[in-house]
Parts: C-alpha cells; structure tokens; sequence
C-alpha cells in the first residue's frame, strides 16, 4: 500500500513539472532609457505632489494650493470640504482678524503707493515684461511683483531653504493654530517695515522653509497659485524637475493676477551669494548666465556686495543687468559708471542705520545735495519711514 501511495505522489510531482516546463513564458518588454534619464520614482499620494511641467496643472491642484495660501494669509475661501471647516474654528477666525489689519494697514500706507509709483516711473520696464532678479531678497514676493507687475519671471535669492507647500486641511486643532501663530510672527515686520529681520528669518524658517511665505505673499495681493514644482539646478546652470525627498534647494511657483489667462512664474532659490558660496555651487553663476538682461531689484541688502567678497555677483549685476533698482544698501554708486548708466535718484538719502554706519556714501550724498532727486512717496528699506528712505533707478545707456 506504502509502494502505490509514493508512487502516486511521484507520478503527480512529475507531471507538474511537465506541465511547467511546457508553458511559455513570456517577459514583459523593457523600455530603453536615454543615459540622461533615469526610471520615474514610483508616484506618491501627498498633498503636495509635484507636477510634470508637460503637464497642465489641474483645476484641483490650483484650487488646494490657492485655499491653503489665501487661509494662511488669513483671507477666506469659497466652498465647502476642509477649506469652510478650518474657517469656522476659532484659531482662523483669529488669525483672519489679526492679517486683516496688517494687510490693510501695508496697503494704505505702502503697497498702494509702490504701484502707483511704479505706474508713474517704472512703465518702460514693466511694458517690456522684463525678468526680475531680486538677490538678496529672501522669500521677499511683495515688493518686485508690486514694483514690476507685467514681468514674466521673478528670481528671488537668499539663504533659508525652501521647504515644502503648506497642507493645513492635514494639522491638528494645535498644530494649526501653531502654524497661524507663526506665520504671523515672521510676515509683521515686513508688512510694517518693509523688510525681513534677519534674525527672525534664522529663527523661524530653518524648520519650515519659505515656500509658504512666499505663497501667502502672492495670495495676500489678489494672485492665484497654479502650480508649485521643486526644481534642481544643473552643474551648467540647467533647470530639471526634482522632488520634495530630495530636500531641494529651488522651487518654482507657477501663478496669475487673479484668474488672469496670463501665467507668470516666480523661482526661489535656497543660495549663498557671497564668492565662495558661488565657487561651491557653480550651477547657480551659470543659470544666472541664462537670464539675458533681467532688471536687478535690491532692498535691504545688507551692504553685501561693498564688501570685496561679494565681488562675483556684483560683477554679474553690472554686465548683465538692463536696469537696476536699488536702495543705497545694494550696488556703491561708485559702481555705477557714468558712461554706461543714466541714473535717476528718488527720496532722500539720510544715510545707513547705526548698524551699518561705516557704509556711508559721501558721493551719493552730494548727488542728493544737488536738488534733483525726484519724490519718493513710500517708505522702504532700512530707512523705511516715508520722508527718510531713497531709491535710485539705473538704466543701461544702449
């Protein structure tokens, strides 16, 4: 009995194996990469997701990132979902009150002034739908969109990282109200002042980055968010699509006036642009190569680049700029040769503040001294008190 029942196990292996053996396998086909492409990294489900730039960005996506920025900025949404839960809690209704006035406050006595200056003085270079570098400028979206409205590219430069799109549908009671509480605390002193403090930005962005400040920015002055794409720069100064993983140092935000067809893109890019910050990160030198004539905005600067170890970017400015619009804390106006800019200066120069004494002009102050400075009827930078504060517009002679 033994025998017939391992001969019967024997006989059922054997012919499993046959059956095997006989069928044909077939392997699924494989796609040939380019060397310069590597396999897309499987999709993620996250508030955030990037998308392909060959892509159209979807009405939903535009959608969640404009509610999340405009409930940041303490401005309502239309619609029901998360968007009308998080307005009835009593941490939003808050906040709401609290940016209503900052908002309110900044547009009587600031931003409404900026655009009819730029109106008034600034139309040459806004008809030509310039690109616009702000170094310098950190997550600073307010002033170059308020100054040069019609421009198609805004590049903005500083050193805190980029962080990633705010998702506030996705927080606790707690985490939301921290992040209401936050983002009011590092957007007031620009708002009154006109400028970032430094120390704030240390502080407070390190963690979180300042994509969503500049995202608060563009919703707080009427725009509307399409899209928000980290980017990575080339060693050759290249832009390429990357991800939120990989911690990127540049993030691309695709937005309009409105519901306006016309869409403008802003860039933001996590750099250090002192000489041995470009020495170490080439790629960003070479992308700036790309930009052609942009018009060069500077406020609040620092002095940096009177100081010899901001020689590169300096020297990038003045060969490549069309235009440049400063306060006295960026370009020395030694720097200006008179043969190949035409220089116009507007409010009054007062000097630095106390911190920054040693960086007095006395050639700036006789050029005020003459009694052709035009008004400047805002106050902006350092000297941010409307009577106290300068521009000074420079304008490649062709």
């Amino acid at each position: 009995m033994k025998r017939f029942v391992y001969g019967l196990v024997l006989l059922l292996v054997v012919a499993t194996l046959a059956l095997s053996c006989g069928r044909k396998h077939t392997p699924a086909p494989t796609r040939r990469l380019p060397r310069t492409q590597s396999p897309a990294p499987a999709a993620k489900l996250e508030p955030a997701a990037p998308v392909s730039p060959s892509q159209p960005p979807s009405k939903s996506r535009a959608e969640e990132l404009t509610a999340n920025a405009r409930l940041l900025a303490g401005l309502p949404v239309e619609g029901q979902g998360p968007w009308a839960a998080i307005q009835e809690r009593p941490s939003w209704q808050a906040h709401a009150k609290a940016m209503g006035a900052l908002w309110k406050q900044d547009d009587a006595a600031r931003l409404s002034k900026v655009r009819a200056f730029a109106q008034a003085r600034l139309s040459s270079l806004n008809d030509a739908a310039p690109t616009v570098f702000y170094p310098f400028g950190g997550p600073d979206a307010l002033y170059p969109t308020a100054l040069f409205p019609k421009a198609t590219t805004y590049v903005l430069v500083g050193l805190e990282p980029v962080g990633r799109p705010p998702d506030l549908a996705s927080l606790s009671h707690s985490e939301l109200e921290a992040s209401l509480k936050a983002m009011q605390q590092v957007i007031t002193p620009i708002l009154q002042i006109s400028f970032f403090r430094t120390d704030d930005m240390e502080q407070e962005l390190q963690k979180k980055g300042v994509l969503p400040i500049l995202l608060v920015f563009l919703a707080g002055t009427g725009h509307r968010i399409w899209d928000v794409e980290p980017m990575a720069v080339s060693p050759d100064g290249a832009l390429a699509p990357s991800s939120w993983e990989e911690k990127p140092r540049a993030v691309r935000v695709d937005f309009s006036a409105g519901d306006a067809h016309e869409r403008q893109s802003l860039l933001y890019f996590s750099q250090d642009l002192s000489d041995a910050g470009l020495k170490k990160r080439p790629g960003f030198e070479a992308y700036l190569a790309t930009l052609g004539s942009p018009v060069t905005f500077l406020k609040a600067a620092s002095y940096l680049m009177y100081e010899p170890w901001f020689s590169r970017i300096r020297a990038a400015i003045l060969d490549r700029s069309s235009a440049v619009l400063e306060d006295d804390s960026g370009l020395p106006l030694k720097a200006f040769d008179p043969r190949n800019w035409t220089l116009t200066f507007f409010g009054t120069y007062t000097g630095p503040i106390h911190r920054f004494k040693n960086s007095f002009q006395p050639d700036l102050e006789k050029a005020y001294a003459g009694g052709a400075a035009l008004p400047l009827p805002f106050g902006i930078g350092y000297q941010h008190i409307a009577g106290h504060s300068n521009l000074m517009l420079a304008i490649r002679k062709r």
